[in-house]
């Protein structure tokens, strides 16, 4: 599995070799910018991306808002303006949508039949053997999933189950699930956390959702969303979901739309060098 390579401090720019002749430059001011450009030019690189750290599970894409309601937790609060006026293009849109809790739950209570009656499971969280087997099982249908992703590259396990090991402590098992097959075969899994930086709004953030390609086309997104739904109701989140930053290709839009309206949008951009 290929890794990036990083500038030396304090230049904000990465190379990965999946990308290359493409780089990342992670958010700056213009000045650090324009010295992340020059960094990448000498590597050889024809193009620039932005804002982006090593790779798409660091923190990435511009907040174009609109911005009347607080950021929730977990998303980007990045500027496009430092991007647009160094001349950089829009090269891929992304939007969370806030949904409405009943509304998820009738859309997929068809669905939720259709899988229980063929002997499929949802697992929470605390029926894996442990937080780290579940993260393991998270990582390889994720990365099976996000393939075909705009920018998207592998990342070890290691470096994924790091990068999720905090947030252990901000879960609630019942709002992490995962759809098992009959055979047994972990098919996809949605990974919610509540919006612990704003409480009073009572909203929870569907952070992850992911199918395994082999298990596509038979309603488990929306089974694993509509159930999350359903639990956080129960919790006490009850002001709906939020179904954070998908990219607009994604078949997740189609799932939000039921009961769900646009609350922020997000972009990548690109400039030649």
């Amino acid at each position: 599995m290929s890794h990036p390579r990083s500038a030396p401090s304090p230049i904000r720019a990465h190379i990965h070799p999946d990308l290359f002749p493409v780089g990342n430059i992670e958010d700056g001011t213009p000045s650090e910018i324009a010295a992340a450009e020059n960094w990448l030019r000498d590597q050889g690189c024809t193009a620039a991306q932005g804002p982006m750290g090593p790779t798409t599970w660091h923190p990435y894409r511009a907040n174009l808002g609109p911005h009347e309601r607080p950021l929730f937790l977990g998303e980007p609060g990045f500027s496009p303006k430092v991007w647009t006026d160094a001349g950089y293009r829009e090269i891929s849109r992304y939007a969370s949508a806030l949904a409405d809790n009943m509304c998820q739950i009738e859309s997929s209570a068809a669905v939720a039949c259709e899988r229980v009656t063929e002997g499929w499971e949802l697992w929470t969280l605390d029926q894996h053997p442990s937080f780290e087997a579940a993260l393991a099982c998270f990582w390889r249908i994720t990365v099976a999933a996000f393939g075909q992703a705009h920018s998207y590259t592998p990342l070890p396990l290691n470096a994924f189950a790091h990068m999720y090991a905090p947030m252990e402590n901000l879960v609630d098992p019942e709002l992490v699930l995962t759809a098992i097959s009959p055979e047994g075969e972990p098919a996809g899994y949605c990974f919610c956390i509540p919006d612990l930086l704003n409480p009073e709004r009572k909203e929870f953030v569907v952070k992850t959702l992911a199918v395994h390609p082999k298990w596509r086309r038979k309603g488990l997104g929306a089974w694993l969303v509509g159930n999350a739904h359903s639990r956080a109701h129960v919790a006490g989140w009850t002001g709906g979901g939020i179904h954070a930053m998908m990219w607009t290709d994604s078949h997740s839009r189609k799932i939000s739309a039921h009961g769900g309206r646009v609350i922020r949008q997000y972009a990548l951009y690109q400039k030649a060098l």
